[in-house]
């Protein structure tokens, strides 16, 4: 599969006393496409506190990055840390999802992204972020004010009785 992926859209979604959450469905469908099924890849984001979601196939590409990174610190005659540049790759557990976008949010990420209760999730083209709501809007940075509007929006319509 070489088709690049683009992971766009946004939602909020509850997240129950078993880690249980929804991808929104617009991301969900960039998922399926990368995983060429119902796999999803969530890890820590390497300097927020919030996670990050993507598919196999950009788990196979992080792989590949670091490769050409490694290839192209050699021929400058630079040194690479290949574990340093994957230390991030500790963090990435693989969940199957259900039709519905339904799946089980691994308790130590939950800890790490501080998540309890409700999850903003949304696209950024080559991931998709997930945030708890209440340090979304306390910590993330200032360039990130539409996203903050779009999460307004949310919160309205679940208050509505949306989902």
């Amino acid at each position: 599969m070489n088709e690049l992926i683009v992971y766009g859209g946004s939602g909020l979604s509850n997240v129950d006393g078993k880690g249980r959450t929804t991808i929104p469905s617009e991301i969900r469908k960039s998922v399926e496409t990368s995983s060429a099924g119902n796999m999803v890849c969530v890890a820590r984001h390497p300097k927020h506190k919030c996670l990050v979601g993507f598919g196999r196939m950009e788990r196979t590409k992080l792989r590949s990055d670091i490769e050409r990174q490694w290839d192209s610190a050699i021929s400058r005659g630079d040194e690479f840390d290949r574990e340093l540049a994957g230390i991030t790759s500790s963090s990435i557990f693989e969940t199957v999802f259900e039709p519905s976008g339904r799946f089980v949010l691994h308790p130590m990420l939950k800890h790490f992204g501080g998540i309890d209760g409700q999850l903003f999730m949304f696209g950024a083209t080559t991931h998709f972020m997930l945030w708890n709501p209440e340090i979304f809007l306390n910590e993330a940075p200032e360039e990130y004010a539409h996203v903050r509007e779009e999460l307004d929006y949310w919160i309205n319509i679940h208050g509505k009785g949306g989902k």
